[in-house]
């Protein structure tokens, strides 16, 4: 009888596990080209990538290795060339202190490091009204 019982269970088991019935954790797959993993506003299908919630708000987090670790403005990301000259020239005639980072064969522009994202969020005024442009907290991390 005990037999009978632990092969059932162990049948019942193996079954469960090949069926697909979740436990309480939630895998999350990198396939991100860009290097983003992680996005609050559910998936991004122009990414092809799964996201879930953070809990620092609307930040976007990337992973860098060579990239100093905290809070950015991005402001642009180029996939089939390198920002030139004429773009970069008012950043480097602003007070903005700013880094090109290539990740996944795509230079990010990125404005920061600031040390918190309200920080950075307090940012984004000066940033569109110096420059012109729209911009979006990002967190860069370590991997």
């Amino acid at each position: 009888m005990k037999k009978t019982l632990l092969l059932s269970l162990t049948a019942l088991l193996f079954l469960a596990c090949e069926t697909g019935i979740n436990n309480k954790r939630t895998i999350v797959k990198e396939t991100a080209p860009s290097g983003i993993v992680d996005r609050v506003k559910g998936t991004n299908p122009s990414y092809g990538s799964t996201y879930q919630k953070s809990h620092q708000g609307s930040s976007t987090k990337i992973f860098s290795k060579s990239a100093q670790p905290g809070f950015y403005l991005q402001l642009a990301v180029f996939e089939k060339y390198r920002p030139n000259k004429s773009f970069l020239r008012p950043l480097d005639q602003s007070k903005f202190n700013y880094i090109v980072l290539n990740k996944y064969n795509k230079d990010y522009v990125l404005i920061g490091a600031y040390k918190s994202h309200d920080e950075a969020k307090r940012h984004i005024a000066s940033v569109k009204s110096r420059l012109g442009k729209q911009t979006f907290v990002v967190q860069v991390l370590r991997p």
